[in-house]
């Protein structure tokens, strides 16, 4: 890990602070850094091939945001949180000038998770948690027809459709009661909304599935990935939703079985404060408010 590459949420004062605190100490430490916010322009083109480790210094939303910038090329992510939730990320802020020197020792260990690919049109992009092709207008439903592998599933009628992998399950899909997976799991949830006929449920589908789902609407819809990038969809349309050749790569340092004490905690955490936000940024309003 001869080259570091930083990448901050710039809207959050501790993670300017932390992040130039980390590229100073990096440097220190015998390594080439680049430094950038992850609100740059362009930094969906951003090539990172030559970086050995990406530090992401922000919340959930912001690691999701580099993810998708990072997975392309292979390179693994040591997410610091200095956001709100920090469900995804590995070390607080405070604690992480202290593992630093561990990190770019080539200490600790790689978990990989699946990632979509989602085809719109002439656009392929990739997402973490999870595509989402929701109404367009609050008072409207939408209905989506849903083949898996060619063979017709689901034709429902409601707020939308949820197509979430293992990292995303926690997010919207689990607020919309939909099954919690562990990070490893390749298989990916489909989760209608709100959606009639009431008795359609989660389904859990098989990795390396093809998933389409034609859009019916007369008023306009919405394809969102991550939250974080949305597209108007049109009647008629057609989004194919299935397995990324990208896998995000994250560098942990607590033990594998870590899921179940985060998701206990965070469990325990959202009955103690109801109103906290969801997990992963799920609506996306955590990464645009500054995660």
């Amino acid at each position: 890990m001869q080259r570091v590459g930083i990448l901050h949420q710039s809207h959050i004062p501790q993670a300017v602070v932390t992040a130039e605190a980390l590229a100073a100490r990096a440097k220190e430490l015998g390594r080439a850094v680049w430094l950038r916010s992850s609100w740059d322009d362009g930094l969906a083109q951003l090539d990172v091939s030559d970086t050995g480790l990406i530090i992401c210094v922000g919340g959930d939303g912001t690691l999701l945001r580099v993810t998708r910038v990072a997975a392309p090329s292979g390179v693994p992510i040591l997410g610091v949180n200095a956001g709100r939730l920090g469900f995804l990320t590995e070390v607080d802020a405070s604690d992480a000038l202290d593992v630093l020197p561990h990190a770019l020792a080539g200490e600790g260990w790689t978990e990989e998770r699946v990632m979509l690919a989602v085809e719109y049109g002439e656009m392929t992009a990739y997402a973490l948690n999870d595509a989402i092709i929701s109404r367009g207008s609050p008072a409207r439903t939408v209905q989506t027809n849903v083949s898996v592998n060619g063979t017709e599933l689901l034709a429902v009628r409601g707020d939308g459709i949820i197509v979430a992998t293992a990292t995303g399950s926690t997010a919207y899909n689990l607020a919309a009661g939909g099954p919690v997976l562990p990070p490893a799991t390749q298989e990916l949830v489909l989760n209608p909304v709100s959606a009639h006929p009431a008795a359609e449920s989660a389904v859990l589908l098989e990795p390396a599935v093809v998933v389409s789902i034609r859009v019916k609407t007369d008023h306009g819809a919405f394809l969102s990935l991550d939250g974080q990038e949305d597209y108007p969809v049109s009647d008629g349309a057609e989004i194919i939703i299935r397995e990324s050749p990208h896998r995000a790569r994250f560098l942990r340092f607590r033990p594998p079985g870590y899921f179940y004490a985060s998701l206990s905690d965070l469990l325990h955490r959202r009955r103690r404060h109801p109103d906290l936000p969801d997990p992963d940024a799920a609506s996306g309003a955590a990464a645009r408010q500054g995660e």
